[in-house]
């Protein structure tokens, strides 16, 4: 509702006024549909009685009539609320007042008059009454909360996505808040379009392009939280097109649950963005996997490694087990894991455990006291550039790390093992994944070597919103102004929720037989990371500075390929796998090499981490591992810091 300038300055005047000149007006406001009801009943009342009252009279008996019903709004409280923030519901306030004052005026003209019919009468009265009464509160209501929008220089212009009853009641709370300013609803559903609800249009979705070209638009907020994630995921990047700030209100689980109301709207996540259609597990299968036993989870404080524990501890443990380096990771992964524990009942044991899976000795007492069933290996460094300018401890903590926790669960009859694999060892250029390759090989040869103990490998992609992925550090860049940085323009990644991950992670190591199975996951299509950094930018309400144009908020940096990395990463080494009975988890075709094969190298890389060989390492490395060479992308600086550290 656009106010005209004249009744916002005087709206404007009226905001700043003194309570009491406010409340001043309303009763005046109120007088007025008093002092005509009264008029008009009176004039009822000499019909009915067939007489006739002077105009002094009249005057009278009005002036007394709104003294009667202004006391009694006064005492009922009709003047408590501010108008400023007044809905529909102050229908309730005014039905209350009103009524009452009928009732006294009803009790008087039954003690002192004795026309026919008076009753019926004052009840129609009544209702106009608080007709008028609603009437101009509301209208007076609308018209001041819209020229109070007019005239503040940061209101935020919304357009609220799903004309529902999530968008309605969103658009209720939204109208308490004067820095906030309803454009017009959108809707997929054409038979809405052109409809009104709280004063605004229902309008197609391409309506949003024109008003974000206009500069008519600051805010698209979701509200269709039973949308599927895939259908969301079409929607979010739609918007992500538009240079306008997109939020969310709660999904439908969220608001089920109790988690969030429907007007705690935040952010749209990176999560949403690439989300797809889930693939329910086969919860029979992983009950039998998970319910009642005890579970092991090295480097459970971090992102793959805490969200396995949420995924394992729904399916009610008897124990968990967390094995973390980082005092900080797990005092957060404990907290957050004990109210979950709480909330459903305490029935699982949690052991939170300090502490490093190179030492040998520590992962073998920590397996002999608490007799895991199953344990995830999830202790990892993944940084490639930082593992690239420290490789010796890269290189010992994802080697020698798993092999020792891997031999402590032989040693200690472990039903199964499970190691999380990545991507970036299949035909790697750098040292963190030539490491994870080579312990992928030292699982498969336990795997192959009759051990009790069933060895599993999962392996897959980056996943959205890990401490090691770009995507919290887009974020940051964006908060800061920018630039973001990217390393290509060609540069592409599979990405995949945390949560799925973790889940499908579970779900292969049920499926294993335990002689060195490597799954890989079905990471869906690989996303651009340059088109993945534009829309971040534009989902958060900013515009990409293009080159040469002068023109955006943001720019978009390509800094070239850092140490280690590769324009594209891969899942198999020969690029063939045959599918299993999950779409999404396929069983790969891989080499083993024989323990006895592995043993020498094993003794040379103690060596060799013990002399801090790095040239030695390296050397090692290209001898197991397919297609890992020279490094590429190295500056001088770098060179100069890995002969430094090889010295």
């Amino acid at each position: 509702m656009r106010v005209p300038l004249l009744l916002t300055r005087f709206f404007g005047w009226l905001i700043v006024l003194p309570r009491a000149a406010k409340l001043a007006i309303s009763v005046t406001f109120d007088a007025v549909p008093v002092l005509a009801v009264s008029l008009i009943g009176l004039a009822g009342y000499q019909l009915l009685c067939n007489c006739t009252v002077d105009g002094v009279t009249r005057l009278a008996i009005g002036v007394l009539l709104i003294l009667i019903c202004i006391g009694v709004f006064v005492l009922t409280g009709l003047y408590r609320p501010l108008l400023r923030y007044r809905d529909t519901l102050i229908i309730f306030p005014v039905l209350g007042s009103s009524s009452a004052a009928a009732a006294v005026i009803a009790l008087g003209a039954a003690a002192f008059t004795s026309a026919p019919n008076t009753l019926p009468m004052i009840g129609i009265l009544w209702l106009g009454l608080m007709a008028l009464m609603l009437a101009w509160r509301l209208i007076g209501g609308a018209l001041l909360n819209s020229a109070v929008r007019d005239t503040q220089p940061d209101v935020t212009r919304v357009a609220i996505y799903g004309a529902g009853r999530a968008g309605v009641a969103l658009a209720e709370a939204m109208a308490k808040d004067d820095t906030l300013k309803l454009m017009c609803f959108v809707d997929d559903d054409s038979q809405l379009h052109g409809r009104s609800l709280h004063g605004v249009k229902v309008r197609h979705a391409n309506t949003l392009h024109s008003l974000a070209a206009r500069r008519q638009l600051d805010l698209v907020v979701l509200a269709i939280p039973s949308a599927s994630p895939s259908l969301r995921a079409a929607i979010i990047n739609q918007l992500a097109e538009l240079e306008v700030k997109v939020e969310t209100a709660p999904t439908l689980e969220e608001i089920i649950s109790g988690w969030r109301r429907v007007s705690d709207i935040r952010a749209v996540s990176p999560e949403e963005l690439l989300s797809r259609e889930p693939v329910a597990p086969d919860m029979a299968l992983l009950e039998r996997e998970l319910r009642g036993k005890s579970v092991l989870v090295t480097g459970g404080g971090g992102s793959i490694g805490s969200a396995l524990c949420r995924a394992v501890l729904a399916h009610a443990p008897a124990k968990l087990i967390i094995f973390e380096m980082s005092e900080f990771a797990l005092y957060s992964v404990e907290r957050e894991l004990r109210e979950q524990i709480d909330a459903r009942g305490g029935r699982t044991q949690l052991v939170c455990l300090l502490g490093s899976v190179l030492d040998k000795a520590a992962i073998g007492r920590v397996i002999a006291v608490h007799s895991p069933h199953i344990v995830y290996h999830a202790a990892a460094y993944k940084h490639v550039p930082l593992v690239e300018m420290n490789p010796i401890a890269g290189a010992e903590n994802n080697i020698f790390g798993t092999l020792n926790v891997a031999q402590a669960a032989h040693q200690h009859g472990v039903n199964k093992f499970v190691l999380i694999s990545t991507d970036k060892a299949v035909r790697p250029t750098n040292v963190m994944g030539a490491a994870k390759r080579v312990a992928e090989k030292l699982v498969q040869a336990l795997g192959q070597s009759g051990s009790r103990t069933s060895y599993t490998l999962v392996r897959f992609g980056n996943v959205l919103d890990s401490a090691g992925s770009v995507v919290p550090l887009f974020r940051e860049q964006i908060r800061g102004g920018g630039p973001v940085t990217v390393t290509d323009p060609a540069m592409v990644r599979y990405f995949m929720t945390i949560p799925e991950a973790a889940d499908l992670v579970i779900q292969a190591g049920a499926m294993a037989k335990g002689d060195g199975d490597l799954f890989h996951l079905d990471m869906g299509e690989p996303v651009n990371v340059a088109d993945l950094a534009r829309k971040l930018i534009h989902l958060s309400g900013f515009s990409v500075r293009e080159p040469g144009t002068g023109g955006g908020d943001i720019e978009i940096r390509f800094i070239g390929l850092r140490p280690g990395e590769k324009l594209f990463e891969e899942l198999l080494v020969d690029g063939t796998s045959t599918p299993t009975q999950h779409p999404r988890i396929f069983r790969a075709d891989a080499g083993v090499m024989e323990w006895n094969a592995l043993e020498p190298f094993v003794a040379q890389l103690t060596q060799i981490v013990a002399s801090q060989d790095v040239e030695g390492l390296k050397s090692v490395l290209r001898q197991l591992v397919e297609s890992y060479g020279t490094v590429r992308g190295h500056n001088s600086d770098v060179a100069s810091a890995l002969n430094v550290i090889g010295e």
